[in-house]
C-alpha cells in the first residue's frame, strides 16, 4: 500500500508513535533555545512568528501531495547499532543542551541544536512517506533557521558598516535638500544637534526581517527558483532603503523641531517603513506569482491532515525508541548536572549599588533607545543638581543584567567605543581609579573626551558577578570573532550577572577633574557588596 498510514507494523509488542515524540521534543528544544533570544534581541523578535509559518507551509506542501506517491518503510538496525545511535545521540544531546544553559560558545551551540533538529525531522519524514515527503517538507524546515540569531562575528560587521552607510548616505541626501550636515562615524551632525544611528537604527534588524519574509513571500506564492531569488534580492534592497527613508525623515525632524522631538515620532516612523517593507515585499512577490493553480479543494482538507497525524503518530520502529529515550536521558541529565552546579555557585542576582535619591539625586526617565538598545534587568538614570558641577548638574547610569545569554554583549557599550560613534573624540587612554566606597575599594575608569570647545570625563566600571572587569579586551573578543582574555568571564551563564556604573561631567572651555568626577560618583551611589 502506498499511502502514509501504510506504515509497517513494527515486530515488537509495544507499540508507540516515537517517530512522533522526536519531531515534537526536538522542535520544543529548538523553539526554546531561541526564545530567549527572541526576547532578549529586538533585531530577531520575527522569529516568534516563523515556526507557525513554517508549520502552514510544511501542512500546505502535504497536502499538495499525492498519497500514492508516500512511501513510508521502518529503518532496519540491528540491537547492537540502535544501541550505539542511543549513546551516541544521548552524549551529544548531554554536551549540547549543558552548553547551552552554561552559556559556552553560545551561537555555536545554538546553530547546532537547530540545525541537529532539523537533520532529525527531515528524516523522520523520509521514514513516515519516503523521499517524495522529506524532499516536499524541506523548505518549510530549513525555513525556521532564518529566526536563528547570526554569529555576532559574522552580524557586527555588517551592523558596523551599515551603521557607517547609512550615516554618510543620509548626510549626502540631506545636503540635496539644503541642510547643512556632517557624518561622524555613526552620527549625524545637524545645526539642531547629534543624531546617532544605534545598532537598532543601522538596518540590519530591517535586513533581517525582510531576508525572513522575502522568502516566505516566495514559498506564499510558489514562485519558482530564479523567481524566489529574484524577490530575495528585491528584499533586501526595499529593507535597506526603508531604513535610510527613516533615518532621514528623523534627521528631518530633528532639523526643524529639534532632537527633544525625536521621540514623539521615532516610533511611529519606525513603524510606517516596517509596514511599507512587508507591503512591498508582498506587492513584488504579488507580481512576480505565476498563474493560480487549481485550488486544493477543502473538503478534502480535514482527511488529509488526518491521514498526516495518523502516520507520524503510527507505531515506529524500535530504533525511534532508541532515539527517543536517549535524546530526553540527554535534555535531564544536562539540567540536573547545570541545577547542582547552580546550588553549589554564589550567583548574583541583585544589584552591589544603590543610588542615593534625594533633592540633589532625581531620578530621570531613560530613553527609550538606550533600554531597548541595552535591554537591562534594571536601569536607573539619575541627575544631579549641585553648584559645584560644571554647568550645574551632571548624569550617572546604573544597569544591571541577571544572568542571562544577552547580557555579555553589554560589554561593548564602553564609553571610548560608543561616544566616538555620536561625534566625541578620545583625547587620553582610559586610566584606572580605586575609588573608597562605603568601606570597599571599587575599580572604575576614567575616560577623557572633547567635541569642539567642550570636554567631557567619564568615570565607568564593570563587573561581572562582582568581580571588576579589566579593560583588555576589544569587541571581536566579546562577539566571539577573537579570543577573550580569561578576566573577561565570558563563559558560563550562572556567574555572568553584569553590573554597570557611570558618571559624565562635561564642561566648557577646561577639562573636568577627576577629583569631581570621584565626588560625584560616591555623591550619587552606594556599594551594597555581596
Amino acid at each position: 500500500m502506498n499511502s502514509l498510514t501504510a506504515t509497517a507494523r513494527p515486530r515488537h509488542p509495544v507499540a508507540f508513535p516515537w517517530a512522533a515524540l522526536i519531531i515534537v521534543g526536538t522542535w520544543v528544544w529548538i523553539i526554546w533555545s531561541c526564545a530567549e533570544h527572541w526576547a532578549g534581541n529586538p533585531n530577531y523578535s520575527y522569529g516568534w512568528a516563523v515556526p507557525l509559518l513554517a508549520a502552514g507551509f510544511a501542512l500546505r506542501r502535504y497536502v499538495r501531495i499525492d498519497s500514492a506517491d508516500l512511501s513510508p518503510t521502518d529503518p532496519k538496525m540491528s540491537i547492537f547499532w540502535q544501541l550505539a545511535l542511543a549513546v551516541v545521540i544521548a552524549v551529544v544531546v548531554f554536551v549540547l543542551e549543558y552548553a547551552r544553559v552554561e552559556m559556552w560558545h553560545p551561537e555555536i551551540v545554538l546553530w547546532s541544536i537547530c540545525l541537529l533538529g532539523v537533520g532529525f525531522t527531515i528524516v523522520a519524514f523520509y521514514f513516515r512517506g519516503g523521499r517524495v515527503l522529506a524532499r516536499a517538507e524541506l523548505f518549510p524546515v530549513v525555513f525556521f533557521l532564518t529566526a536563528v540569531p547570526w554569529p555576532p562575528r559574522f552580524e557586527q560587521p555588517i551592523t558596523t558598516l551599515l551603521i557607517r552607510w547609512v550615516a554618510a548616505a543620509t548626510t549626502e541626501l540631506l545636503h540635496w535638500t539644503g541642510i547643512e550636515a556632517q557624518s561622524s562615524g555613526g552620527a549625524i551632525a545637524l545645526r539642531s544637534g547629534l543624531v546617532g544611528i544605534s545598532e537598532a537604527c543601522s538596518g540590519v534588524r530591517s535586513l533581517q526581517a525582510g531576508i525572513m519574509f522575502g522568502l516566505a513571500m516566495g514559498e506564499w506564492f510558489l514562485l519558482r527558483p530564479a523567481r524566489r531569488v529574484f524577490l530575495l534580492i528585491l528584499a533586501v534592497v526595499l529593507a535597506l532603503a526603508t531604513n535610510l527613508i527613516r533615518t532621514l525623515l528623523l534627521s528631518l525632524q530633528a532639523e526643524r523641531h529639534g532632537i527633544e522631538s525625536l521621540d514623539r515620532v521615532h516610533d511611529l516612523i519606525g513603524n510606517v517603513m516596517i509596514t511599507a517593507l512587508i507591503l512591498g515585499i508582498w506587492i513584488a512577490g504579488r507580481l512576480l506569482a505565476p498563474p493560480m493553480r487549481a485550488p486544493v479543494s477543502l473538503s478534502k482538507i480535514p482527511d488529509q491532515v488526518g491521514q498526516f497525524l495518523r502516520g507520524l503518530i503510527a507505531p515506529s520502529a524500535l530504533v525511534f525508541r532508541a532515539v527517543a529515550l536517549s535524546f530526553l536521558i540527554g535534555i535531564v541529565c544536562a539540567r540536573c548536572l547545570y541545577a547542582k552546579r547552580a546550588a553549589e555557585d554564589r550567583t548574583q542576582t541583585t544589584p552591589f549599588f544603590a543610588t542615593k535619591i534625594d533633592n540633589s539625586n532625581q531620578l530621570q526617565q531613560l530613553p527609550r533607545e538606550i533600554r531597548n538598545e541595552l535591554r537591562p534587568t534594571s536601569a536607573e538614570y539619575i541627575r544631579r543638581q549641585s553648584d559645584d558641577l560644571p554647568r550645574g548638574s551632571a548624569d550617572c547610569f546604573h544597569f544591571f543584567w541577571k544572568p542571562s545569554a544577552w547580557n555579555r554583549f553589554a560589554l561593548v557599550h564602553r564609553p571610548d567605543i560608543c561616544m566616538p560613534g555620536i561625534g566625541w573624540n578620545e583625547v587620553a587612554k582610559p586610566q584606572p581609579l580605586d575609588v573608597a566606597m562605603d568601606g570597599h575599594s571599587i575599580r572604575c575608569y576614567g575616560f577623557r573626551f572633547q567635541r569642539g570647545n567642550f570636554y567631557a570625563l567619564e568615570l565607568w566600571g564593570v563587573w561581572r558577578n562582582g568581580e571588576p572587569v579589566p579593560l583588555d579586551y576589544d569587541p571581536a573578543q566579546v562577539f566571539g570573532a577573537a579570543l577573550p582574555p580569561p578576566s573577561l568571564h565570558l563563559e558560563g551563564k550562572r556567574r555572568s550577572a553584569t553590573e554597570i556604573v557611570a558618571c559624565t561631567l562635561i564642561a566648557e572651555g577646561n577639562a573636568p577633574s577627576k577629583e569631581k568626577a570621584v565626588a560625584l560618583l560616591q555623591s550619587v551611589f552606594q556599594y551594597k557588596g555581596e
